[in-house]
């Protein structure tokens, strides 16, 4: 082979090693949490390289745009620390006490020439920020029970739902939320007219992220509801909407107004039952004049009989 065709096998060498063999990192510190340390890998198995065969291994980028971690060395030891295994195809930046400077910014991982870079983005199902700033009340009233959530800080905006005895009664919706930089400050009001399962039972509110665990309030009491049971009422986010009983579809009357009812007819029953008595007591003494009067005509006419 002659020098022109060895150049011509060097070059397309070495454009299948740029094309097939790569590198590339993702966030393997699922989820990422604000405040804690967050993980990015650089993984080499593409190209086959152990991270200790890297001519020159090093972390960039960040809010500052600059070296990061150089041969593992750290250019700010309280803020970034390489993490190594040399038996396995990868090596990682620890980014210690993740805060919203770290997002939304590009991040590169090299290992000689082949370098990945991507933008640390922040969306819904890499982080979560716990709720901070928290202020929840549960009052009642009258058989209505109002829920009141306010979380100063939060993301991404939680799904929240009221149980009682681990079972669930109402999902709420926000009523207002607004962004707070990277974060959100989410308000939640609504109110629950409790039904007759839900009374002496302790309140709770769960709210559920797409990453991160749920995190639960409960309520310090249990609330007696009245005599009567009342269709059940929820409002939420200024809609009120009347929901009839799942078991039946016919509406429960309230107790009072059944009392009511029956005393009603009971009265009613009472009423006829003496106009019926009165009427009966009046057609009697009718037949009985009816009776006399025949029977004294009938003398009359036997006595004028006997005189002719």
């Amino acid at each position: 082979m002659d020098w022109k065709h060895s150049n011509i096998v060097f070059l397309v060498i070495l454009i299948l090693d740029c094309v097939i063999g790569q590198v590339y990192w993702n966030v393997s510190s699922l989820p990422a949490m604000f405040g804690q340390n967050t993980v990015l890998t650089c993984h080499l198995e593409y190209i086959l390289t152990n991270p200790k065969d890297c001519p020159v291994r090093q972390w960039s980028g960040g809010p500052e745009h600059r070296g990061l971690v150089y041969n593992g060395y750290s250019s700010n030891n309280n803020k970034y620390e390489e993490d190594i295994v040399f038996g396995a195809f990868d090596f990682s930046l620890i980014i210690k006490n993740l805060t919203a400077s770290d997002i939304n910014v590009n991040y590169s991982c090299s290992c000689g020439f082949q370098s990945s870079t991507r933008n640390l983005s922040l969306n819904e199902n890499w982080f979560h920020y716990p709720p901070t700033g928290i202020n929840i009340k549960f009052s009642f009233e009258n058989d209505l029970l109002q829920i009141f959530l306010d979380l100063q800080k939060v993301y991404p905006v939680p799904n929240c739902s009221l149980y009682f005895e681990n079972s669930l009664t109402l999902k709420i919706v926000p009523v207002t939320y607004k962004t707070n930089g990277f974060v959100y400050s989410v308000t939640y009001n609504a109110s629950y007219r409790l039904p007759e399962k839900d009374c002496n039972k302790q309140p709770e509110l769960e709210c559920k992220f797409d990453v991160g665990e749920p995190v639960t309030f409960k309520g310090n009491e249990t609330y007696k509801c009245s005599v009567y049971e009342s269709i059940p009422l929820l409002l939420n986010n200024a809609t009120r909407i009347h929901v009839p009983n799942k078991d039946s579809q016919t509406t429960k009357f309230p107790t009072l107004t059944v009392a009511l009812i029956v005393a009603a007819v009971m009265l009613l029953s009472i009423f006829i039952i003496i106009i019926a008595w009165k009427y009966t007591q009046r057609c009697r003494c009718k037949r009985k004049r009816s009776i006399k009067k025949e029977a004294k005509h009938s003398k009359e006419k036997k006595q004028f009989i006997e005189l002719q």
